[in-house]
């Protein structure tokens, strides 16, 4: 099993911001109400309140809902990385900086056959578009059977930049070789009919480790760069940490 190193991720403390917003604005509304109840304006009052309440609660809910979709997707290609052999490393969530700009990658794995960055989608329904194109197309169909159209960000152009920014990490500590990133479609309700010349796109049909044992790097590397591509991601890991921890205090100090 590969070793795997959780960073901060933002996506989950989100939701359970989200959550946490959506208890705390029933749990005033009961007094609300209660009040409302007792100074007998409920019938003038509450049923405005309530439709405010249901709105602002199916609003921050459908936040909710994306979030929870797309951590179920980290972790259904995190588990299929786990499975990877010993000697592969695997980081999850980590967010890169250089040049004063940042990227919040999904997964990035390091082993002798190279280094791999991997855009995790948990997209369902058909997947449709081209290398060039600024969006792709997610075709879904409703619970009622009816059909519509999501455009998304084009998500290899989202790697292109996670990749450079990586490439410009890792040069920094002397490694300058070729990274491969990749989409992985991780959803077992996806259909993909989207491709890219430069950057693999993934299903589980097709999965990462199948991808892995076909793929034929130029080069190996060697341990010992392994372990200086390792250190300087984990560095990265700790910047992010000094750097919410700054955060944090500066709103605590204002």
């Amino acid at each position: 099993m590969a070793k795997v190193y959780k960073a901060h991720n933002p996506l989950r403390i989100d939701t359970y911001k989200y959550i946490l917003i959506i208890a705390i604005l029933w749990l005033t509304s009961f007094f609300i109400f209660v009040l409302m109840d007792v100074l007998k304006i409920m019938q003038y009052f509450g049923f405005g309140y309530l439709g405010f309440i249901c709105l602002m609660s199916g609003f921050i809910g459908r936040k909710v809902r994306i979030n929870l979709n797309g951590l179920a997707g980290e972790n259904r290609a995190l588990k299929v990385v786990k499975n990877l052999p010993p000697d592969y490393t695997v980081f999850s969530n980590v967010t890169l900086s250089f040049e004063e700009q940042e990227s919040e990658t999904d997964l990035i794995v390091v082993g002798k056959k190279g280094v791999f960055l991997i855009e995790v989608k948990n997209h369902n329904g058909v997947i449709t578009g081209k290398p060039d194109d600024k969006r792709w197309v997610q075709f879904k169909e409703t619970k009622l059977g009816g059909k519509y159209a999501n455009p998304f960000y084009n998500p290899t152009k989202q790697v292109k930049t996670h990749v450079y920014r990586l490439s410009g990490v890792l040069k920094e500590v002397g490694y300058s070789y070729w990274i491969q990133g990749m989409v992985y479609f991780v959803n077992p309700l996806v259909e993909v009919k989207a491709h890219s010349n430069q950057i693999p796109v993934l299903t589980l049909d097709k999965s990462f480790k199948s991808f892995l044992e076909e793929y034929e790097p130029k080069r190996e590397v060697t341990k010992t760069e392994q372990q200086l591509i390792t250190s300087s991601i984990r560095k990265q890991i700790n910047n992010e940490k000094i750097r919410i921890k700054e955060k944090r205090h500066i709103r605590t100090t204002k």
